[in-house]
Formats: C-alpha cells, structure tokens, sequence
C-alpha cells in the first residue's frame, strides 16, 4: 500500500475513533472537507504544515499516520502510551484543556469578555461533538439555572419573612409599651 493511502487510512481511523466528521476536521486545521476526504482517500498528498495541524488535532503523530494495520498493531501492543486512553494520552488531554482554561482565566482578568466566551465554546467543544452532548450540557445549565433561580428566590422569600416577623414584633412592642 501506498504512504499516501496509509497515511489517508489512518487519519480516517483516528479521525472516527474522535468521533470527528470529515468538516470539522476541516474546520480546525483551515481546510475544506473535500481536502480531508481526498486525503483519506489517498488522492492527494498534505503538506507538511496541514500534516501537522492534521496530528495536533487528532492527539497522533506522523509515524502513526505512516504504519500499515499489522505495523500499527505490533507498534499499539510494544507501546502502551501509543493506546488511545493512556497515561500519555491523559496527559495530552490535560496538557490541551488546562491551555485553554488559563487562556480563558487571563481574559477573564483583562477584562476580555468575548475572548474568554470564545475559549470557553472551545472547551466546550472539545468535549461535545455530538448533538446528544450538547443536550447534556444545555440540560445541565439549564437545571442549575433554575436551581440557581430557586436558591435565590428561597433566600429573599425567607429574607422577606424574616423582615415582616421584625417588623410586627416592632409593632407589638410599640402596642405594648404605649
């Protein structure tokens, strides 16, 4: 088999092992979809750079990208930082989000509420990219508004009675002491 169909073959792999689509690929390495899908077919050859940007997103390496089937298995099982869910991959994983999150932090700080929001949305999106986890994480803002929303009106509700118990033991003592 070809390199350009070994590598072709593997970012299809990997790129579904992600649960990515060929466009949103696309989209993070500033490539169109018909570029992706011509490159997993082994019709085109990247360039080094978007190559690269192809590795970053898809947490591999070029090596990965250049084994055959029976390489790639010998290389998984001689390697346990090569499987998906290893200390490496922790650690990459981490290494990514933790960026992001002192990005965010430091817009925070300066004040840069649309640049934080951005970063934020990438966070989300590393984690999301299905509807179903999108609808988990607008369940999950959307239940701890409405507790938010409860906790305060609870709060000003028994404030409010607090209030009004003062207030009538001002008045009885004024009926009292009269």
């Amino acid at each position: 088999m070809s390199i350009d169909k070994n590598v072709g073959k593997n970012i299809k792999r990997i790129r579904n092992e992600r649960q990515l689509t060929q466009e949103e690929l696309a989209n993070k390495v500033g490539a169109i979809k018909q570029t992706i899908s011509k490159i997993e077919r082994g019709v085109f050859s990247p360039s080094f750079s978007l190559l690269v940007k192809i590795c970053n997103e898809l947490y591999t390496t070029p090596n990965e990208l250049l084994l055959e089937d029976s390489q790639r298995l010998q290389w998984v099982a001689e390697s346990p930082d090569q499987l998906e869910y290893s200390i490496k991959g922790l650690e990459q994983e981490m290494t990514i989000v933790e960026d992001l999150w002192a990005k965010a932090e430091k817009y925070k700080e300066d004040g840069e509420e649309k640049q934080e929001a951005k970063v934020l949305h990438e966070i989300i999106d590393h984690f999301a990219w299905e509807n179903d986890h999108f609808r988990e994480v607008a369940e999950y803002l959307y239940k701890k508004r409405l507790n938010d929303y409860l906790t305060k009106t609870s709060k000003e509700l028994r404030n409010n009675k607090v209030m009004n118990l003062r207030l009538m033991e001002q008045e009885a003592f004024k009926k009292d002491g009269k």
